[in-house]
């Protein structure tokens, strides 16, 4: 199949990867970024472009992955309105693509990038949605040439999604930050706790986490909470956050 990529972040770049290794065709890039298109364009030995009145006529599908706040302008200025135009975003509903083309539908990877940071495609869903049957066909063609984690996923439960996806993944790494943090001021290295992180990791991939509980908080043990909370005095936000968390455990499994 043949791609315009509209954007050229880490959303974009690894897309780009991902459909030639796939068998498709990605006939250019787009971005107001002159350097950012080139590079990008380099790498994937294809034309770029910095004016949306100079996109390739001939691409199949046309995805717009740039940041939630620019796609609803990207759209309006999209030229080709009878071209299939989709978004890569876990939260923008699809009908803001309405006045980019009357084929529209949302083509979104569920994973964390980063342009220098490898992926496997295959162990990636992609949640599709689409303003009609044909254009939905032709999104998983399209995605199954990445991976067979498929899905079929309105704006609605996508965005409720998003924000599931917030919890395990954002949430999760500004855990570990604050981990960092917290052993950093007492002079010792987050390497301590890497052995744990793996093993906590490895159990939610294998059970379900709500199973996979313990600390403090899951055995009820307030006199260790207590003295947690004492020992982060001087940081009142940490201490926050720790009783916060702590309250929420204790919720859900002791009332």
């Amino acid at each position: 199949m043949k791609v315009v990529i509209l954007g050229a972040g880490n959303v974009g770049t690894h897309l780009g990867r991902a459909f030639i290794a796939g068998g498709n065709e990605v006939l250019q890039v787009y971005s107001r970024s002159m350097e950012s298109a080139r590079k990008l364009a380099d790498e994937l030995e294809c034309a770029f472009a910095t004016r949306t009145d100079s996109l390739d006529t001939a691409a199949d599908v046309y995805i717009i992955a740039v940041t939630d706040d620019a796609i609803a302008d990207l759209a309006a200025r999209f030229p080709l309105k009878e071209k299939l135009l989709v978004h890569t975003s876990g939260t923008t509903p699809m009908d803001v693509l309405q006045t980019g083309s009357a084929h529209h539908g949302v083509f979104y990877p569920l994973q964390t990038f980063s342009k220098e940071v490898p992926v496997d495609f295959r162990n990636i869903p992609v949640c599709l949605e689409a303003s009609s049957e044909t254009n939905m066909q032709m999104l998983e063609s399209l995605a199954r040439s990445l991976t067979d984690k498929v899905y079929r996923i309105d704006s609605t439960d996508r965005q409720k999604l998003h924000v599931a996806a917030v919890f395990a993944c954002n949430f999760v790494n500004h855990m570990y930050a604050v981990a960092a943090d917290i052993l950093e001021q007492q002079g010792l290295p987050i390497d301590l706790l890497r052995p744990l992180m793996e093993e906590t990791t490895r159990k939610v991939m294998t059970g379900e986490p709500g199973d996979m509980q313990t600390g403090p908080a899951r055995r009820k043990n307030q006199k260790v909470l207590d003295k947690h909370a004492e020992l982060l005095a001087k940081n009142p936000e940490y201490r926050a956050l720790y009783v916060t968390i702590s309250k929420s455990i204790l919720k859900k499994y002791h009332t």
